[in-house]
Parts: structure tokens; C-alpha cells; sequence
């Protein structure tokens, strides 16, 4: 890596700014408008004319934080990494972790199997900032009692040259950088074909004391590194360079080839997998998932990432795993490496463990309450191929306004009630930049549903009410990519007011705040490559957790729902969502013809 070239543009990268208050606040109220009724509203009205009165509460939290902006780098990443991620109680995984599914490389061997093992970014023409790249490689989060520790290595280190490799369970050290060369893709296979020789049997599952809430591993990880062969092997896998787990243990897919629902049932199995492995019994705990960045490989070719969330954010990745598409793709066999030095690699090392009767108590109990979790997550994939950006664009729509007004549609068409929708939109074209929330459901996303199922709405008026939804949310989408949404500023002022040691002002403690904060629909886009997409929870226990790519034929869906809650099915969801598709492409093709 050149530094000076990946992080040439951070110093002239602007500052994020502070949205204005009472701009931010009437944008607050138009979105609370289209959630409570009218007795609600004009409670929350009084509350926000009170909080931002001249010289009230919010004038001072403002005020505290233009003077946090005007001596730091980031008004809000500090705040944002620490309350709304490190000090985060539950499991990483399921709870704050998100994943990625990058490809799959269809699979009928063993040699197959083992097969499938940084410039300046720009958004047009404005450089990203790049320094969540510093957080990838060499480090790891680390469990603490109220606060966790996110350790990683700096551009001042030695680097890591160690990679961690799992197979059932097993974690083997294996150099992959030597004399500051990556080793041939002919080394790596064999590295790979040995740890799978050297681990045929499953082992205790030391991985799933990863998947234990925060509280607990804080507790746990000074029992297990005491012993001073756990230290070396819980140092060696924080250390190494990042993880890459053999997921040779999934389910089978429930149905044949030639099912009509193959593709659907393939691609649900795939999301499922990059989310949680199927649980311990299956190959959760073949992932380490602390780490920055785990990758995995599937036992049908599919493969993809894990990144801990903390300091990294999904839009950061797109880059990173648009390469490693590109590179997997690319792969040959060179034969330029002699069979006599590859004789000579030394095999990789076995991580090895003492485990106590108290470590395999708390490794069975994490295994066991994780599954649990799990068993009670319905994930589905939806590859839809009737069209994708080209047709939305020939509709003059802008196709992720199109597809975010669709899925609110879709909630409503399925449950009758109005969604509170977020859907991330990333900042880092300013400095330290993380993210901001696009509200999605609009006046305009409502009106859309009473029109398109009026039955005396014409074709003519269905169009122009997804025309008008699609511009609305366009807008707010301009708003946020320059960090002018209202949720990181209402945000700040909580902490602000928190760190000053002031009352919880009423703005938060109002029903309607709450109403706006318990998102039925968490959504966002991951376009890179043909199959790719993410995975997470919905993020309260009727809604749905959703992510999309969009691509030129095709869009694809990953979609969760909570098994325990009556009134949600992420296939039911999903089922509307396609019906409304395919209604709106007839209509549109038909006033095409006219």
C-alpha cells in the first residue's frame, strides 16, 4: 500500500458540517407528520417550538456542538463510534456486525473449493475519505466492561504478515506476506488443501465465545488468556492479518436444480449463510467475529465477508469488495511456482487452546443461546431478473428512490399501516465521514399507497404517484449526501446534553420521537457485484431488515423478519414486493405504448 497515495486528499477533505437547528427541526416534524395523527402532532409541534425557542435547550446544545465542529475533525464520528456501537451490550453478530455476499463461483470439487480463496476513492469527482481503511487489517475488538476497545494496527507498526484460516472450527496461522511479497496463489492452495487435511473432525467451537454479549466476553477473556497459551493464540488471531473461514458445513438447498424456486431458495440460503452461518451447529464459530473483516467461503462456492461495524461502514467496502470480485474472476494457475519450493513451505500452525471445564460451560452456553437466536431469524434472498436499472431509468425514475418507494409500498400493501423507513447514506466525502439517514416514507410514499389501490385511480394517476414518491425521496436523498438530514444533529444534542450532565430534554421523551425511531423498515443499497448484497436483523420485532442491489437487469434482495413475531414473513414481504413490481412494469409498459 502507498499511504501517500491512498490518503493523499484527507487533509483538503472538508469538514462535516452542523445542519441548522430550526431547519433541521421542520424537517423533523415533516417527517413526524406522516407517522402519528393529527392529537399527536400538535403535542410534538408545542414540544419542538419549545426546544427551539431563542436562547432554550436546543440553542445551547446547537451552540455546544458548532463549538465541538470548530476544534475537531468530526463533530459527530466520536460520538457516533462510541454510544452507538462500542458501548452496544448484545452479540456483534446479528445485533451491530453487518455482512456482505460478494460472489459465488459454483463448486463440484475439492480443487474447485479450495480456488476460491488501494487507490484513492471518489464519489464522482470528490475524493472519499479513506481512513476506515486503516481499521481492515491487524486488529479487532476488544471486550471491556460498558465500553469495548476496537485495537488495530497504525501505519506506524510492524504489519501484520500472519493470516487466519478456519476450518471446522480449527484456526491455523498462515504466512502470507514474505519479504513484503504476497504469496502466490500456488502457495495459497496448498496452505488451504493442508488446513483441510489437517482438521477432518469438528472441535469445541472456541469461536463462539465471539458471539457472546459484550458484558459476558468482557468477563470471559481475561479467564481464557490467563493461561499462556490461550494469550499467544487469542494475540495471534487479533493480530493476523484477517480471517478467512471454510464454510464447508450449510444446510443443502431445499430444493432441486430445476425448481422454479431454485434461484429464490439458493439465494435465501446464501444471505443466511453470510449473516449468521446457520448458527454454531453449523459454522458460526468457524468465524472469529471480533475481527475487523472475516471472509468466508461457502461449501457451494458462495463467499463473502463479516465486518465489525464499530469503525467501519458498509460503503467503505463496496470498493474493497468490488476488487475482490474483479481478482477472483481473474484467478489462474500460473505454474510459475517450482513444485521444490512449494515442498519446502512450511505447513500452516495450528492455533491451539486449553480449555477449562468454566471455558467450555460458557462456549456451550454462547453455542446454544446464539442458535437459539438464530432459529428465530427468517432471511430470504430474492433475485428478481423482470428488469432492473435500465427500465427504471427509462421511467425517468431515479432507480434507488424507485426501489426504496416500492418497499415502503410493499409494507403497507402487507400490513395496512404506514412504515417508519431508514435507509443509510454515507458522509465520507467529508472528513471522518460515517453515515446519515434518508427517511424514506413521505407524504408522498403514503399518498401513493391510498391512489394505487383506489380502484378508480387511472393507470395515469398510479404513475404520477410513484413519479412524485420517487422525487421526494430524491430529495431527501440530496439532502442527506451533504449532511442535511435531521437524525445526526438530533442526535448530537442528546449526547451533548448527556455530557453535560442536563436534563433528557422533552423532544426525546416525546411518543412521537419514539414512534420516528422504531424503524419497520432498516434498509440499504449494496450494488457491486452480480450477486452481491448484505444481510442484517430488522431492527425492531415487526419489522424488516433489508438490503438491494441494483443492477442493469436485475435487482437483488436480502430481506429478514423475526419468526417470533405473528404479523411479519420476510417471504411474505418479499412476495408483495414482487407483485407490486410486475403490476407497476405492465402499467408503465403499456402507457409507453399509447
Amino acid at each position: 500500500m502507498n499511504p501517500e497515495g491512498t490518503f493523499q486528499y484527507e487533509s483538503s477533505l472538508p469538514k462535516l458540517p452542523v445542519p441548522k437547528l430550526q431547519e433541521t427541526l421542520q424537517k423533523y416534524l415533516a417527517s413526524a407528520r406522516v407517522l402519528v395523527d393529527d392529537e399527536q402532532f400538535a403535542k410534538t409541534e408545542a414540544i419542538v417550538k419549545e426546544f427551539g425557542q431563542s436562547d432554550g435547550v436546543g440553542e445551547q446544545l446547537h451552540q455546544y456542538i458548532l463549538d465541538k465542529a470548530s476544534c475537531s475533525e468530526n463533530w459527530l464520528t466520536d460520538w457516533w463510534t462510541k454510544y452507538v456501537y462500542l458501548m452496544q451490550r448484545k452479540p456483534v453478530i446479528l445485533d451491530t456486525s453487518g455482512c456482505i455476499i460478494v460472489g459465488h463461483e459454483p463448486v463440484n470439487t475439492d480443487e474447485d473449493y479450495i480456488e476460491q480463496t488501494l487507490p484513492t476513492e471518489f464519489i464522482g469527482k470528490k475524493p472519499v475519505c479513506m481512513m476506515q481503511k486503516l481499521f481492515y487489517f491487524g486488529g479487532s475488538r476488544i471486550p471491556k466492561h460498558d465500553i469495548d476497545e476496537f485495537d488495530n494496527q497504525t501505519l506506524e507498526d510492524d504489519i501484520s504478515t500472519t493470516l487466519i484460516i478456519s476450518h471446522n472450527n480449527q484456526f491455523f496461522a498462515v504466512e502470507a506476506i514474505k519479504d513484503d511479497r504476497v504469496i502466490s496463489h500456488e502457495e495459497m492452495k496448498l496452505q488451504i488443501k493442508r488446513i483441510l487435511e489437517m482438521s477432518t473432525e469438528t472441535v469445541e467451537p472456541v469461536g463462539a465465545l465471539t458471539l457472546l454479549d459484550r458484558e459476558t466476553w468482557a468477563d470471559v477473556l481475561p479467564l481464557l488468556i490467563k493461561d499462556s497459551k490461550n494469550h499467544q493464540s487469542w494475540q495471534t488471531i487479533h493480530r493476523g492479518i484477517s480471517v478467512i473461514s471454510l464454510e464447508r458445513n450449510l444446510p443443502d438447498i431445499p430444493v432441486e436444480p430445476d425448481h422454479p424456486d431454485f434461484f429464490d431458495e439458493q439465494y435465501s440460503l446464501f444471505t443466511a449463510a453470510s449473516l449468521h452461518g446457520y448458527g454454531v451447529k453449523y459454522s458460526a464459530a468457524n468465524r472469529w467475529s471480533d475481527k475487523a473483516i472475516t471472509h468466508y467461503v461457502g461449501r457451494y462456492g458462495n463467499h463473502g465477508m463479516l465486518g465489525e461495524h464499530s469503525c467501519i461502514d458498509g460503503a467503505s467496502l463496496l470498493p474493497y469488495n468490488a476488487y475482490i470480485v474483479k481478482e477472483v474472476s481473474n484467478l489462474t494457475d500460473t505454474n510459475e511456482v517450482p513444485q521444490q519450493y512449494l515442498d519446502k513451505v512450511q505447513s500452516p500452525q495450528k492455533i491451539e487452546w486449553n480449555l477449562t471445564e468454566e471455558l467450555l460451560d460458557h462456549i456451550r452456553t454462547s453455542a446454544e443461546n446464539f442458535d437459539r437466536a438464530v432459529d428465530n431469524v427468517e432471511q430470504r434472498g430474492l433475485a428478481f431478473e423482470d428488469f432492473g436499472k435500465e427500465f427504471i431509468k427509462s421511467q425517468k425514475m431515479s432507480p434507488d428512490s424507485f426501489v426504496q418507494t416500492a418497499l415502503i409500498f410493499a409494507y403497507f400493501s402487507l400490513t395496512g399501516t404506514i412504515a417508519s423507513s431508514y435507509e443509510s447514506c454515507s458522509t465520507s466525502h467529508y472528513s471522518l465521514g460515517r453515515t446519515e439517514t434518508i427517511r424514506s416514507t413521505t407524504a408522498a410514499s403514503k399518498k401513493l399507497y391510498e391512489i394505487w389501490t383506489n380502484p378508480k385511480s387511472t393507470n395515469e394517476e398510479k404513475l404520477a404517484a410513484v413519479s412524485e414518491a420517487t422525487q421526494s425521496h430524491n430529495k431527501l436523498v440530496k439532502e442527506a449526501l451533504v449532511a442535511q438530514g435531521w437524525d445526526r444533529l438530533l442526535f448530537g444534542m442528546k449526547v451533548a446534553a448527556l455530557e453535560r450532565n442536563l436534563p433528557l430534554p422533552e423532544l426525546y421523551k416525546d411518543p412521537t420521537f419514539q414512534r420516528l425511531n422504531q424503524f419497520e423498515l432498516s434498509t440499504s443499497q449494496m450494488t457491486f457485484g452480480t450477486i452481491s448484497n448484505a444481510a442484517f436483523i430488522p431492527a425492531c420485532l415487526h419489522g424488516y431488515g433489508i438490503s438491494y442491489g441494483i443492477h442493469p437487469y436485475r435487482i437483488n434482495f436480502s430481506c429478514s423478519s423475526y419468526r417470533n413475531c405473528p404479523t411479519s414473513s420476510a417471504k411474505q414481504y418479499l412476495d408483495k414486493l414482487r407483485e407490486f413490481f410486475r403490476e407497476f412494469h405492465d402499467i408503465a409498459v403499456q402507457a409507453n405504448k399509447q
